[in-house]
């Protein structure tokens, strides 16, 4: 079901409840080879964003590869806006960071690179509106 966006809103709408939504994997979307602005905007319009897993990938199935959060082919920073736009306020965190040489089990480097971007949009966003 949560394979494809259909399957995604019909999730949604089969069990109309405020507590029915979605941990919002944008990387898994982009995947899907869907429009991941229209995506978060017709999810998080509705109040069906619950997490975000903010990530970045090139290509989509069957052939996609992980990539670093600036590096892939969703717009990170029109990603943000319309996350902002529909009025989402819970949690934005990095997901499947590319490794870096150095780097332990962890991914830390990856993981505090994607921080660091996050909170930077973030910032554009804000400061953008006002």
């Amino acid at each position: 079901m949560l394979g494809s966006l259909e399957g995604m809103k019909r999730l949604i709408e089969t069990v109309p409840s405020e507590v029915n939504g979605l941990n919002f994997c944008q990387g898994t979307v982009a995947e899907m080879g869907v429009d991941v602005i229209a995506a978060i905007r017709y999810f998080g319009s509705r109040g069906k964003i619950h997490h975000v897993h903010f990530r970045n990938v090139k290509g989509f199935i069957p052939r996609f590869d992980e990539s670093f959060i600036d590096d892939g082919d969703v717009d990170m920073l029109e990603a943000m806006r319309a996350y902002k736009e529909v009025g989402y306020t819970g949690t934005i965190m990095p997901d499947h960071t590319p490794r870096v040489a150095g780097d332990g089990p962890g991914v830390q480097r990856g993981i505090a690179f994607a921080l660091g971007y996050i909170k930077a949009l973030m910032r554009a966003v804000d400061a953008s509106e006002e």
